[in-house]
This record gives structure tokens, sequence and C-alpha cells, in this order.
């Protein structure tokens, strides 16, 4: 009863916020809070311990990556400078399906996208469900994807956006005709098990599960699970 009362609340409020949009620029003095500095080390981390540099191609320059599920695209930089280190272009697509949500500011994820994405060298934000996403990739970044309904209900999506098979194999299709490679990453082992299988009947074939484990002074404060995801050659 609980999660039916829920979903029909986040049915109306994800419906309200994607139509009433008042976007606003970021002020040009506005600084990073030290939160998303932290998160963008973290993540920095966990793409090292996951190796992600060591399956781009000596031969190849040019890169067309996606991070799905983006929230607010403060991952931007990060990819940027990942492709960056490795002297490669990459143009970054950011896909957010609740783009519209108002912060406590009452700044949007879209406000904040606009602002991180001037922070890379070439990268787009898309307000859309990654499953109207068509451009071919080389690489799909799939954080914490919601696998589950009490995740999804709790981050106010409502239950019909709950599509991890549909999203898995949609990753897969994009990825195939240039034999890219996905990085998926998860809050809970239980979640990456779910994840995997659905990556593994899809096409994928999967590498060894790597765990980042926080610091004492780490932002996140729960292990990070995750694995590449690759296409036959």
């Amino acid at each position: 009863m609980f999660e039916n009362w829920r979903n029909l609340r986040n049915q109306l409020d994800f419906f309200i916020r994607s139509r009433v949009r008042f976007e606003r620029d970021l002020p040009q003095d506005f600084e990073i809070p030290p939160y998303e500095l932290a998160f963008q080390e973290e993540l920095s981390q966990f793409f090292e311990l996951l190796k992600v540099k060591a399956q781009l191609k000596p031969t190849q320059k040019d890169y067309v990556i996606c991070d799905v599920g983006t929230k607010n695209f403060s991952l931007a930089p990060v990819l940027d400078q990942l492709f960056l280190d490795q002297n490669k272009n990459v143009k970054i697509h950011g896909i957010e399906i609740d783009a519209y949500r108002r912060l406590s500011n009452l700044y949007t994820r879209s406000d904040y996208a606009r602002f991180f994405s001037r922070k890379a060298r070439e990268a787009q934000y898309h307000p859309i469900d990654f499953l109207k996403f068509r451009e071919s990739l080389d690489v799909v970044f799939l954080l914490n994807p919601f696998v589950s309904r009490a995740p999804l209900l709790a981050w106010g999506l409502p239950l019909d956006c709950l599509k991890p098979k549909e999203i898995i194999e949609h990753a897969y299709d994009l990825l195939k005709s240039k034999k890219g490679f996905m990085v998926l990453g998860t809050p809970s082992e239980e979640e990456l098990e779910i994840a995997s299988e659905l990556a593994k009947e899809a096409g994928f074939r999967l590498g060894p599960v790597q765990v980042w484990e926080p610091s004492l002074k780490s932002q996140q404060k729960k292990s990070r699970f995750g694995r590449l995801c690759l296409l036959n050659s």
C-alpha cells in the first residue's frame, strides 16, 4: 500500500517538474561545493581502479561517450580529464531523465549541468530518457542504475521509469557498431549482481569485479562496486 502511494506521489511530482521549468544560469563566480569536488575525486579513483584508460585503443584518437543518469553532469570534467590524460579527444553526452529536479538553493540539475558542461572540452547535457538517445557510442558510463523498485522510489521517480533491462540492452546496441565498452558501477554488491546478469543477457562479456573502499575523509561512506562490460572484438 505504501509503495503504491509513493509511486502515485512520484508520478505527480515528476510530471509537474518535467513541465514547469524555470531555468537560470549559475553565477559567474560560483564555487563548486566541497561535496561535489569530493565526489569528482572519488569517481576518478573508481575509474582508475577499473582501469578504464587501459581499454582505450592506442590507434583511436576520437571518442564519443555517454554518462547515463548523470544527474547534474558534475562528472563532465572528470570524464574529460580521463581521456585528456591519454591524449584523446572526447565528446561527452550526459543523459538525465529527471533533469528539472530543483535543489535546496532552487537551481535545477539542468542549471548545474550547463555549468559543469563548460568545464569540459566538448560536453552536451540531454534532459531525456536514455532510451530515446540514438548516437553510436564508444563508451557508456552506467553508474548507479536503478535495478529494483525501492531505490527508484526513494529518489522520487515513478515505477514506469524502472527499465534496467531495456537500458542495458540499449547501451549494448549503441556500442556494438564501434565495439565499445560499458563502465558499470553500483552502490551495493546485490545491485551489481542484478545489473551484471542483465548485461550478460544483453551480450556483454563481464570483466572482474572491483570494489572501491572509502577512506575516513571520503564523501561516500559506503563501498562502490563496479566492473567493465566488454564487447567481443
